[in-house]
């Protein structure tokens, strides 16, 4: 993502919210603070933050080794779509369908 610029708001769905309630406590933690960073500055190195293939309209961001928050960045709106495992990221190597 190179120099990109903090988010100004965001937004989470109710899968987002879900997922993130689902977390134990210091799995929790690190969700939280990836997104902080994320939010902040989404081209810190250690989110390593990328789209997901092969639409690349969905992206992740690293949370630690095996969780990954997924999000769209929508202009200056950071959408939190869910958290998943690592295994689980292809689901979302789709953009979702029009009129859906």
């Amino acid at each position: 993502m190179g120099t990109a610029k903090p988010f100004s708001s965001f937004r989470a769905s109710k899968r987002f919210d879900a997922s993130f309630r689902a977390l134990d406590g210091p799995r929790r933690k690190q969700a939280d603070k990836a997104v902080d960073l994320l939010f902040n500055n989404p081209a810190h190195p250690g989110l390593e933050a990328h789209p997901i293939k092969p639409d690349k309209y969905f992206w992740e961001a690293y949370i630690n080794t095996g969780d990954r928050l997924i999000y769209h960045p929508d202009g200056p709106v950071l959408f939190l779509v869910d958290i998943v495992k690592h295994d689980d990221i292809g689901k979302y190597g789709k953009a979702p369908r029009q009129g859906r």
